[in-house]
């Protein structure tokens, strides 16, 4: 079997940047693409605060989801309290590793109790700076999430009771085989950015899978041996390549 892509929008909030997002929302639609939006409850990240809120952002989430896209938990209010880097190593910067279980499930639990009351169901877990902790883990199982996006492993599976949909790539490669979510943060983004979407979106279209037949691929599917190396060594590739990216950025600063 060919490779298979899912599509992520992180960071998505009232204020994030519309005007890079309307182009974005109209490509996805062109192509019949239902991406994971990873849509924080309540944001206080200074960083995410681009543009003027729309005033019927949780109308939008809803109608978004009702028709067919997916809509992830992405913590609470996006705060970093902690310089821990979790499970998977990438970042070291957290909003829940590094707390204990009953701090971090009060967190989830307000971020729920948000979304319910703007009638938006939770598809997933996305961690914010893609670091959480075996606390975190916990914390999920208590609340009743199932699903996390994230992950090196190359395919969905089931790991510590949890359905893992992995998330490896941040631009739109073309892989081998296996299923692999790419993580955009259109925030970010420049025209050329739009443009690279819709170049992949008309090569792939075929390729691509929806949220929940991922999940299904994790569901009774346990994580191999093969499946914990892979995700080691994907760690270890992701891990240095930022710190050249760092080494770069000092270069040049020098």
């Amino acid at each position: 079997m060919g490779a298979k892509y899912l599509l992520r929008f992180d960071d998505i909030c009232p204020t994030m940047r519309w005007s890079i997002w309307n182009a974005v929302e109209a490509i996805l639609e062109r192509y019949e693409a239902c991406p994971l939006l990873a849509v924080v409850p309540d944001n206080h990240d200074l960083e995410l605060m681009v543009e003027a809120p729309r005033n019927d952002f949780w109308e939008w989430v809803r109608q978004k989801q009702s028709r067919g896209w997916y809509i992830g938990l992405h913590g609470y209010q996006h705060r970093y309290e902690t310089s821990e880097s979790g499970l998977l190593g990438i970042n070291a910067r957290s909003e829940f590793a590094g707390l204990p279980v009953s701090i971090q499930e009060e967190k989830l639990l307000r971020g729920l109790e948000i979304f319910e009351a703007h009638g938006v169901r939770v598809d997933a877990f996305v961690a914010p700076a893609h670091s959480f902790d075996a606390a975190t883990l916990e914390a999920l199982r208590r609340v009743g999430i199932h699903v996390i996006s994230d992950g090196f492993f190359v395919r969905p599976c089931l790991y510590h009771e949890l359905f893992w949909v992995p998330q490896q790539i941040w631009q739109f490669y073309r892989m081998p085989s296996g299923v692999w979510t790419i993580c955009c943060h259109s925030n970010a983004w420049g025209d050329a950015d739009v443009e690279r979407l819709e170049r992949f979106l008309s090569r792939a279209q075929a390729q691509l899978i929806s949220f929940e037949e991922a999940v299904s691929l994790a569901q009774g599917t346990p994580a191999r041996p093969s499946d914990l190396v892979f995700s080691q060594l994907w760690a270890q590739m992701l891990r240095g390549r930022l710190r050249a990216k760092r080494l770069l950025r000092r270069n040049q600063g020098a």
